[in-house]
């Protein structure tokens, strides 16, 4: 693969490989999870992993998230000797969708990995993961595209521009978003995107807590919003005291 943006990690995993000191687990986590995708495929290949035991998961048609059965397909496709070759692979896209009964069987096979064995984990939420899990698993952090399109799409700064402001002007303006009902998600993906920047750029692990904390409840509201009758005033009213707090 050519020069990108992520070249620091395709440096990484080559080194990995000639010192063999591959973990058995890794966390891919950034903006595009096509793109962790794509490296995850690559080091397969680099490792000359046969397709037979390559095992892709995601969450599967019609479904809302990624489910037990399909973590145990995982734990067999391990758990059998390789078709060829050295390793066996085993891709999560979308790993923030681990239901609670999935995340925990991941977090038993984590425990007790075999040898030979490569787990990785894709996501652009890490923050949603178990810190059981993510604390068994080395993270590698995509940078994100400077202001790309999809970037510019999510990163509405009459969305950012809000909270700047006091909170009964706050209050009042999401009142009339509320009634608004197309643009509640846009601007809690805006918030999301923008306190994940700010993240990124911030190097002091105390303030990074902070954000991601309030990474945590934008979801959290979020997933309220999508799946409930919440009352949607409210639970923004409440999101913004958190953030504001």
């Amino acid at each position: 693969m050519g020069e990108t943006k992520n070249q620091h990690i395709f440096d990484f995993f080559k080194k990995a490989k000639e010192s063999g000191q591959l973990a058995h687990g890794y966390l891919f986590w950034g903006p595009d999870n096509g793109e962790g995708m794509n490296v995850a495929l690559w080091l397969g290949k680099i490792l000359e992993v046969n397709n037979f035991d390559i095992l892709q998961i995601s969450v599967e048609k019609e479904k809302k998230e990624i489910s037990i059965n399909q973590i145990r397909a995982a734990k067999k496709h391990l758990n059998l000797s390789p078709y060829s070759g050295l390793y066996k692979l085993v891709i999560i896209g979308e790993a923030e969708k681990l239901n609670s009964e999935a995340a925990n069987a991941l977090l038993k096979m984590l425990e007790e990995p075999h040898r030979n064995t490569i787990l990785i984990l894709i996501t652009s939420e890490p923050e949603i993961l178990p810190k059981t899990i993510v604390s068994r698993l080395q993270e590698i952090r995509f940078r994100p595209t400077s202001l790309n399109q999809a970037s510019k799409n999510l990163l509405n700064k009459k969305y950012t521009d809000l909270l700047q402001k006091s909170l009964n002007s706050i209050f009042k303006d999401i009142e009339k978003i509320v009634k608004e009902e197309t643009e509640i998600i846009p601007l809690l993906d805006s918030w999301m995107f923008w306190f994940r920047e700010k993240m990124i750029d911030e190097a002091k692990t105390e303030v990074n807590g902070k954000f991601l904390k309030i990474i945590r409840e934008i979801q959290k509201t979020k997933n309220l919003i999508s799946s409930t009758n919440v009352n949607q005033r409210l639970a923004m009213e409440n999101l913004v005291l958190n953030i504001k707090g």
